[in-house]
């Protein structure tokens, strides 16, 4: 055994685990060892997840060209809304707070806690009590309505005033509200043009429309009283502009395209289908897509009454 051995066997053994590292260090540094020379085993690369929210520069033209880009209409959603029923419904049982919001996460129960939900659906509330005012039954068109969460919402919140439910919807949602046997008339074809409605409810909706001014022109012809557009993602800085979101955490399993609507677009879209604004709600939603000209973006709600209707 050369003493250059015996000495680093010496440190080793009196010297704790937490130590031999720096030990190593002082060895090298007086000669006694040489530097390790074994290169740093390669690290695979990372892969970077998708983002739930993106900018999408193409516009509607990607959907012709991402087959991922699969829009509503897909079994996984309607599956997603029938899973999560029991517990909306259960959630707006009694007197609890209206801080519900049916759009949870995959595997999470609604619960009724939600401050940014309570600010959402009491507005609603507030719209409806205003619609439905010296009337015993309202006509209300909820298009994109899911398989009729709002129509048990207005039947807590308006007790005493029937509430004559229409909803437009995707084939796939359509079919599965009829499966659930929901009171009311769930269409997937244009019959919901045959009539006019004390109010047309617009929630979460109007940015999946690819012309999104045309769509609120129609819908403002058949409102007889009030049209409110709520849970629309707002631009203020730039012009509309479009986001991809990947809704599988939602347990959606699809990706969709829709609108950041430039708030003064809106507004004179509005004044062109002879829509004069009531009241602006404020919402506490959020969205940050990735690459996208404005980032973070809030959304809103306006509702609106058709002109020269006079004070409601």
């Amino acid at each position: 055994m050369t003493w250059r051995f015996a000495l680093k066997w010496a440190v080793k053994a009196v010297t704790p685990p937490i130590l031999v590292l720096g030990a190593k260090v002082l060895l090298i540094k007086l000669g006694l060892r040489a530097p390790d020379s074994r290169p740093e085993p390669e690290q695979p690369p990372v892969e970077e997840a998708e983002p739930e929210w993106e900018y999408a520069p193409e516009g509607w033209r990607q959907t012709k060209s991402d087959p991922r880009l699969a829009g509503w209409d897909v079994e996984g959603v309607a599956e997603a809304y029938r899973s999560k029923w029991d517990s909306y419904v259960h959630a707006l049982e009694g007197p609890s707070p209206l801080g519900i919001y049916h759009e949870v996460r995959e595997g999470e129960e609604v619960k009724s806690n939600d401050v940014a939900a309570h600010n959402m659906l009491v507005s609603f509330a507030y719209v409806l009590a205003l619609a439905a005012r010296n009337k015993e039954r309202l006509s209300l068109l909820d298009w994109g309505g899911g398989i009729g969460h709002y129509a048990l919402l207005a039947e807590k919140v308006l007790p005493g005033v029937e509430v004559d439910y229409h909803c437009k919807e995707v084939p796939r949602i359509v079919a599965a509200a009829r499966g659930l046997g929901h009171p009311g008339r769930f269409v997937d074809d244009d019959s919901w043009r045959d009539r006019h409605y004390d109010l047309v409810l617009v929630s979460g909706s109007l940015q999946y429309s690819e012309d999104w001014c045309a769509a609120l022109h129609d819908l403002a012809g058949h409102a007889s009283g009030h049209l409110y557009v709520t849970r629309l993602p707002l631009a203020r800085a730039v012009p509309s502009f479009t986001v991809i979101q990947r809704a599988y955490d939602y347990g959606y399993d699809t990706e969709y395209l829709g609108w950041v609507v430039n708030r003064e677009e809106l507004l004179a879209c509005a004044e062109r289908a002879s829509l004069e604004l009531v009241r602006e709600f404020l919402l506490d939603a959020w969205l940050a897509a990735r690459g996208a000209p404005e980032s973070p973006t809030g959304h809103g709600g306006f509702l609106f009454r058709r002109r020269g209707r006079g004070s409601m």
